[in-house]
């Protein structure tokens, strides 16, 4: 789920906005969370037109939006207002450098998607790069390894389950 901070003109502090999706095809539907866990939620219905622009519905209303994107600055425009975000980076975890040195690690999801295959199971034993689990993600199937040999430590994942980026997929442990 994308994580923004607005930045509203004359404020001092951002507001947290996030994104979740709640349909699939051109008409998608998105969740919209404004303030947090507390804040106000939003049903907004996402139609694009071309690259950076469409339509919103929301409570019958509808109306045009422009998006222009520079790094991790975005800024939209909707009924002639310009509104500024940043977006918030949750980089995704890898396995640490130190699984078979004696520390343990997490194998994180690195993009939202769906586990299609899991090659892990407790206990057992992995080489250096060899394949834990495949995710599929915006119609690409990709494979998660260690970068390390190790021992699994727990599985918290089932295949066909959807998962947010940075979720905590394998905990991983050195071998003994």
């Amino acid at each position: 789920m994308p994580k923004l901070l607005l930045k509203p003109e004359g404020a001092t502090d951002p507001v947290e906005v996030e994104i979740s999706r709640a349909g699939v095809g051109v008409h998608a539907f998105r969740q919209v969370r404004v303030g947090g866990a507390e804040g106000r939620q939003l049903e907004v219905e996402v139609e694009r037109t071309g690259t950076g622009s469409g339509w919103l519905r929301h409570e019958g209303r509808v109306v045009p939006f422009h998006v222009a994107r520079s790094g991790d600055e975005v800024q939209v425009w909707v009924r002639g207002r310009t509104w500024l975000f940043d977006l918030v980076r949750r980089t995704a975890q890898r396995a640490s450098e130190g699984v078979a040195g004696g520390g343990s690690a997490d194998l994180t999801a690195p993009m939202p998607g769906t586990i299609l295959k899991i090659n892990a199971s407790a206990g057992a034993e992995f080489a250096a790069h060899e394949p834990l689990i495949v995710l599929e993600s915006m119609k690409m199937e990709l494979t998660l390894s260690a970068p390390q040999a190790g021992r699994v430590g727990e599985v918290l994942c089932t295949e066909g389950e959807l998962v947010e980026m940075g979720e905590i997929l394998v905990r991983l442990g050195p071998l003994e």
